[in-house]
């Protein structure tokens, strides 16, 4: 069984998956302005295809202002939502999303940009109506199904959760997305030798970044193969920082660090 605090750093893992770092208060100043622009004309096809391939705060101004225009522009609203989460502004996508919901509340990949900045927000209490909505519609949709995974983790529903994620595999059998969320789901349900098997597996495909490899080192570290965690990570990490990592696996296998003992220190 994983330790509480093993847990919580896994909990944190796993809400944190998507996340960016917030944007600067220029960038937001200028995304800001340029969204109050008044703007009646519409971009065209080409004009919004080329604006996805700009750099994040442009993509955030062009969405900004196509929404600002029309509200009821599904693709502005979806496309604005994904890139405030990537600007790390999830409480502004959070509202972009329940404002579009309101036009069109049971669109699926609104329902899923909503749940995704609830998520981000660490509210998955939020995104639980609105995914039973169109859970009948995305059984053939391996991303919903993630997304429900990672809201019924984020509410302690592991093995609930697990079946969601297993769904989403077997509709994308090759994506280290989805394995190294099980295998976190795995971990914080207690069960790290099955954790540890998703996510060795997620960690072999192609596409694998460094999250899945510092997730592995994690439940190694936890179950005290502390040289198995180094290795996985010493390629990518700094020696200082595979020192420290070491340091607090250990921590987390020394059974006089109960929860309220560590609690305390933290405070």
């Amino acid at each position: 069984m994983l330790s509480r605090k093993a847990s919580l750093a896994l909990s944190a893992a796993l809400a944190a998956a998507a996340c960016t770092s917030a944007p600067s208060q220029q960038e937001v100043a200028l995304v800001d302005d340029i969204i109050a622009e008044n703007q009646i004309i519409p971009a065209s096809r080409a004009e919004r295809d080329a604006a996805d391939k700009t750099d994040l705060v442009t993509r955030a101004a062009f969405w900004g202002r196509e929404y600002n225009n029309n509200p009821g522009d599904k693709e502005a609203a979806i496309k604005l939502t994904q890139v405030l989460r990537q600007m790390g502004n999830a409480t502004r996508a959070s509202e972009v999303a329940t404002q579009a919901l309101n036009l069109h509340p049971d669109d699926p990949e609104l329902v899923l940009s909503f749940a995704q900045a609830s998520l981000d927000r660490g509210r998955p209490q939020e995104a639980v109506a609105p995914l039973a909505r169109i859970e009948s519609e995305t059984t053939s949709n391996w991303r919903a199904n993630s997304i429900i995974g990672v809201t019924l983790d984020q509410l302690g529903r592991h093995k609930d959760a697990q079946e969601y994620y297993l769904r989403a595999v077997a509709l994308s059998p090759d994506n280290p997305n989805i394995l190294t969320n099980l295998g976190l789901s795995y971990a914080l349900a207690g069960d790290a030798a099955k954790a540890e098997e998703t996510l060795r597996a997620a960690a072999e495909l192609p596409g694998a970044d460094l999250r899945v490899r510092q997730n592995l080192a994690l439940v190694l570290g936890v179950q005290g193969k502390f040289e198995e965690a180094e290795d996985v990570v010493a390629d990518s990490m700094p020696a200082s920082a595979v020192a420290a990592n070491e340091a607090y696996f250990k921590t987390l296998l020394t059974p006089s660090r109960t929860w309220d003992a560590l609690r305390a220190t933290d405070n």
